[in-house]
């Protein structure tokens, strides 16, 4: 007895794989609730290596998910919180519907809820996991927090967001841990460095984001929630892990201070949201433990060891970068991004108590080193600090240094605002990187001004002086131009004794007078082709046609003279366009795929269905004004009175 016969589809690619519809109805939820699920699970649609086999035959492209998969959601709990989320709307609907204000307002009281502290748990087993995947919740939170308030996006979710991403950059405050930030026209670019681990997210600048029709809200408010409680959770670990007491208190704050605080917790207050006064912590530790290298992990490799000391030594530079400097922002600068990336370099910041709260001193103090303008200044108030625009501060945290501040004076060009997550390409180095890259090694003092700089001859290579360009480009243009004149002249010249008949005359002068060229006189001289020569001398024959041939000299071809002739343009045939129009139109149909050609013709059908439904109208109206003009005639005949 042969092995029995497998049936199709019982075994094979065709097992391992479900389709969209398939997993709905398994799970017995409808399409939004399955949408949501797999978002706050992480499942997303796989793609497989034979689609045929793995649909059973059929080659329509479907949306396909991993069975597995699909039987780990079948014992998630938060699918019987979505059924009874559904029967909340169907209760609440029916009484409105009845006008049962009482009963709206019980189950109002009482909604369902569900939490989402056991999905985080499962995808992230420890916290560097959700560390490592923290690029996305923050970009997003800043994104929301920026938004404005409509019927899909409610208060609560964007004061949320506000809270946890202040809560968020508080922390990089603390620890310093702001490696990198650039401006770009998406927005503002940050990295930072958590318990070894690098965080890169983008904040919109300061105006409010307006949503658009090509986002889909409700999928992002689902990966919000999300976020939100991933946030949260990682905020909570962080800010234990420094002894800061969470949420957030501000130093010297007092009791009723405190209980204002408290009110406001959902509601970021404007001192905490200012990120200019350090947080309360619950108890401080003399010595703190900086995380150092891993010593043994690099015993065996020298370079890396040193490397690795190197790059240590300039984080800490890094750090205290901004210590001892006092800066004083200008109303129209970003307050929030200038003061988070100064203090996370152990700056001073402050601005005008009008413009936001949270300043620490006056515009007015003495020791202020550095005030930031955007915007040009016609005086300057104070001799004792400089001027300088916002990039300068950017510029210094990238390069780690303090640049020359000449050339970010107000009103200056400003230099070139370089990226620092460009990764270093051997074949082409912008001259300003080669600039900062010697500075950075010493070989250049840090003083000098860019401009100096560009006076070496490798940077006067590639710097072009467009001016002398356009001078030479026109000077070439007007002796070719003078060339071409002199040519038409010498063409004119020789051609004027051709159409006189002058030629021979011109040509047996100086062959009489032995002025011929090396190549003529040389044969006459040893006697060769003295025959051919003298014999039609001699008899006098074909004598012109001789002179005639030799005189004759090549005809040079003139260059015809570009004219601008006036015309009429040419316009095409009314004809002529409805045929291309016709023949346009039928190679579009043609290019309508099989599924849509239904729809382009019932579409079709409605359009002939109304021209001609217009045709109708315009018709019957033309009937009706005709009858009234003969009516009217017809009364005006009847009204004359009979002679």
């Amino acid at each position: 007895m042969g092995a029995k016969r497998k049936k199709k589809g019982e075994s094979g690619e065709a097992t391992k794989y479900i389709t969209r519809n398939a997993a709905v109805k398994k799970l017995q939820l409808s399409l939004k609730d399955f949408r949501r699920l797999c978002i706050l699970k992480g499942i997303y649609p796989r793609e497989p290596n034979h689609r045929r086999k793995a649909q059973k035959g059929d080659s329509r492209i479907k949306t396909l998910f991993l069975v597995k998969d699909i039987r780990y959601l079948l014992h998630e709990p938060i699918i019987w919180k979505f059924r009874e989320l559904r029967t909340f709307l169907i209760k609440t609907s029916k009484a409105k519907a009845r006008k049962e204000r009482d009963k709206v307002e019980n189950l109002y009281k009482n909604p369902p809820f569900y939490r989402l502290d056991h999905i985080v748990q499962e995808r992230y087993p420890t916290f560097v996991d959700a560390l490592q995947d923290l690029d996305d919740p923050l970009t997003l939170c800043v994104l929301f927090s920026k938004m404005a308030r409509t019927w899909r996006i409610q208060d609560v979710m964007l004061h949320i967001c506000r809270r946890l991403t202040v809560e968020f950059m508080h922390y990089v405050i603390e620890t310093q841990g702001l490696r990198k930030a650039f401006i770009s026209v998406k927005g503002y670019y940050y990295q930072v460095e958590v318990m070894g681990q690098t965080i890169t997210w983008i904040a919109p600048h300061p105006f409010t984001p307006l949503p658009t029709t090509d986002v889909d809200l409700r999928v992002m408010t689902v990966f919000l929630d999300f976020y939100i409680t991933l946030l949260g959770f990682v905020n909570f670990r962080l800010y234990h892990s420094l002894n800061i007491h969470y949420p957030p208190k501000l130093q010297g704050m007092k009791r009723g201070e405190e209980e204002e605080e408290a009110s406001e917790s959902s509601i970021v207050s404007g001192r905490v949201a200012s990120l200019n006064i350090p947080l309360q912590r619950n108890k401080v530790d003399d010595n703190d433990e900086e995380g150092g290298i891993d010593m043994h992990l690099l015993e065996e490799d020298e370079d890396k060891l040193k490397a690795a000391r190197e790059e240590q030594q300039k984080k800490k530079k890094q750090q205290s970068l901004f210590k001892g400097l006092k800066f004083f922002l200008n109303r129209e600068t970003n307050l929030e991004s200038l003061t988070f990336v100064i203090r996370s370099c152990m700056g001073e910041v402050s601005w005008q108590s009008s413009t936001a709260e949270g300043s620490t001193f006056l515009e007015t103090d003495e020791a202020i080193t550095h005030q930031i303008v955007d915007r040009p200044m016609h005086q300057q108030n104070y001799l004792s600090r400089y001027y300088i625009q916002p990039q300068w501060v950017y510029d210094c945290v990238n390069a780690r240094l303090l640049l020359p501040v000449q050339d970010y004076f107000p009103g200056v060009n400003l230099p070139a605002h370089l990226s620092p997550f460009e990764k270093e390409n051997d074949l082409y180095i912008p001259p300003e990187k080669k600039l900062l890259m010697a500075r950075q090694k010493g070989e250049v003092p840090i003083d000098l001004p860019q401009k100096m700089e560009d006076s070496d001859e490798d940077n006067e290579k590639e710097v072009y002086d467009w001016k002398k360009m356009k001078r030479l480009k026109t000077k070439e243009f007007k002796a070719k131009k003078r060339a071409m004149k002199e040519k038409e002249m010498e063409n004119e010249k020789v051609n004027k004794p051709m159409e006189e008949g002058k030629e021979t005359e011109e040509v047996s002068k100086p062959m009489e007078e032995g002025k011929e060229t090396e190549e003529v006189s040389k044969p006459m001289e040893e006697g060769k082709e003295t025959g051919e020569v003298s014999k039609p001398m001699e008899e006098g024959k074909e004598t012109g046609k001789v002179s005639k041939e030799v005189s004759k000299p090549a005809k040079i071809p003139l260059r015809k003279k570009m004219r601008v002739i006036r015309g009429n343009v040419a316009q095409p045939k009314p004809a002529v366009i409805e045929s291309q129009e016709r023949e346009e139109k039928m190679l579009a149909v043609m290019m309508i795929p099989k599924k849509k050609k239904r729809l382009y013709k019932i579409l079709n059908r409605k359009e002939k269905r109304q021209t001609a439904k217009v045709k109708r109208l315009t018709e019957k109206r033309n009937l009706l004004e005709e009858q009234k003009k003969k009516d009217k005639a017809n009364k005006l005949a009847g009204s004359v009175p009979e002679k």
